[in-house]
């Protein structure tokens, strides 16, 4: 278990200088740094200076937290994050949080910590993400752990075994962790805990499966975006998908890290919720089967995301489009109404699938989360 422990590691402060002038001989690397760090024809000084970077925090600090900020400034009208103070910055925490960009779910979560003086986390990647050293020295630099998505049954469960040490280890050492509340990105609107992925963080362990619950100190947090991140090509998927299974192309995951950085997001909203561990003597004598137990788990995380889910005027006019109402009416305003319906008809436009189911998926996006809260009596 020790290799593959290593194997799946983000780096240690040790390690960083070597991958570090490995990345900057990489020509792409210098590119983006040139497009989203620097932006100067001469960056020689700069990349002298980064040539001594020694440690995580000083590559978070002078790279990864420059890069998100940028990110922000370009295509984030209003970031807020709300309730740090259920933090203890002294303890190790396991954050679970819907999934609707893959990086910028984790990455902000990251900069937030960063910029309150709290130490960031340690965060999941999936290795089908990790295409190349100079990814892979990218992730390990910015303290990502992998997650093995491939091979046979019994590799996938030793795999399962190895992830889960790694991280209830990493949070009993006081390092927080954070991890999507499920495999891929919530396509249609609806954000539901995989009872799975329960089952696999709390393989490792002592004491019963209420024990290891506990000991994994989880805080979930919702991540709210006013405009769906890849919106336009999760509704194109779930219209092929109503057809037979959707086969990704080469290369489409960049493409939608790509577009989920640089597409307008509006407003921004991550809200934590309270930590698990306050209600502990509400769960502490649960009974059941270990199942039983970890759906129960699964319906408190999706109740405390969804109840904490900030909901947009482009959230509540997808839901009255949809039910064909104007039961949200006083949760908009007509330009705005007007604004979103321009922002649809040019997605529909630019569709290359049934245009009129392409339609009701991508307002499907943005209404379920109306219809899923109001059915949990959270509006």
């Amino acid at each position: 278990m020790e290799n593959q422990l290593n194997y799946i590691r983000p780096y240690h402060d040790n390690e960083v200088n070597v991958a570090m002038n490995q990345i900057l001989d990489n020509e792409n690397f210098l590119m983006f740094l040139k497009r989203f760090i620097y932006e100067k024809e001469n960056i020689d000084a700069e990349i002298a200076e980064l040539r001594k970077i020694d440690s995580i925090l000083e590559f978070q600090d002078k790279i990864s937290q420059k890069f998100v900020q940028k990110i922000i400034d370009s295509t984030i009208d209003d970031f807020k994050i709300t309730r740090f103070e259920t933090i203890d910055k002294d303890k190790g925490y396991l954050y679970v949080t819907n999934h609707r960009d893959i990086v910028l779910d984790s990455a902000l979560l990251q900069l937030s910590l960063y910029n309150k003086g709290f130490k960031t986390a340690q965060s999941a990647i999936g290795n089908n993400l990790v295409l190349s050293d100079l990814l892979l020295n990218v992730a390990k630099l910015n303290k990502m752990f992998l997650v093995i998505r491939d091979g046979s049954v019994r590799e996938l469960i030793e795999n399962s075994n190895v992830l889960s040490s790694y991280i209830s280890s990493s949070i009993a050492k006081n390092n927080s962790v954070w991890i999507a509340q499920r495999n891929g990105r919530t396509k249609d609107g609806i954000d539901l805990t995989q009872q799975g992925l329960l089952k696999m963080l709390t393989l490792w362990g002592e004491g019963s499966i209420l024990d290891r619950i506990y000991n994994l100190n989880i805080i979930p947090a919702a991540v709210s975006y006013e405009y769906e991140s890849c919106d336009f090509l999760k509704a194109r998927e779930l219209v092929i998908s109503e057809n037979g299974k959707y086969e990704k192309c080469s290369g489409e995951d960049l493409l939608s890290i790509e577009t989920g950085l640089m597409q307008f997001k509006g407003d921004v909203n991550i809200v934590f919720g309270e930590p698990l561990n306050d209600s502990f003597e509400d769960w502490k004598n649960l009974k059941g089967n270990d199942n039983e137990i970890l759906k129960h788990f699964a319906t408190l995380l999706d109740a405390s995301i969804l109840k904490n889910y900030v909901l947009y005027s482009s959230n509540f006019i997808a839901a009255d489009l949809i039910s064909n109402s104007s039961k949200f009416k006083t949760h908009y305003t007509d330009e705005q109404k007007e604004k979103f319906l321009a922002y649809c008809q040019k997605n529909i436009d630019k569709s290359d699938v049934d245009k009129e189911k392409f339609k009701e998926k991508f307002l499907l996006i943005y209404a379920n989360p109306v219809f899923q809260k109001e059915k949990l009596g959270y509006i």
